[in-house]
């Protein structure tokens, strides 16, 4: 218990979300609302909501990682997708892997996280 079971991200608009975050994660969606979407993560883990707002804030309240086999590669399919790398990868340290942030194509700001090596166990070691 205590773990995250659902992240909302803000969007100014629904459907280049849906394309951008689909293309770059392999997120698929569902309508439930007029103004919100919900995301499952294939494979698995958590899942969450895109949200209508006016204007997307400029600094995240709550920092959510995303988990990627490569950040650099990744980085550059966001990129690709007209979103900006914010802090390129970074080592950690102590084994604890990589990070990196980034604006998605609307300015949501959100954060990458790569295992230091295949056998790390998910999630960042307390």
């Amino acid at each position: 218990m205590g773990g995250f079971v659902h992240i909302e991200i803000p969007v100014r608009d629904l459907k280049r979300a849906k394309t951008f975050y689909g293309k770059v994660f392999g997120w698929t969606f569902r309508d439930v609302l007029r103004e919100y979407v919900l995301f499952e993560i294939p494979g698995g883990g958590v899942g969450g909501g895109l949200f209508k707002v006016k204007k997307v804030p400029t600094r995240a309240a709550v920092n959510a990682y995303l988990e990627v086999e490569d950040i650099d590669a990744k980085l550059k399919e966001i990129k690709k997708a007209r979103g900006k790398t914010l802090k390129p990868r970074t080592e950690i340290g102590g084994g604890m892997g990589s990070w990196a942030s980034f604006a998605d194509n609307q300015g949501a700001v959100l954060f990458l996280w790569q295992r230091s090596s295949p056998a790390q166990q998910t999630g960042l070691p307390m």
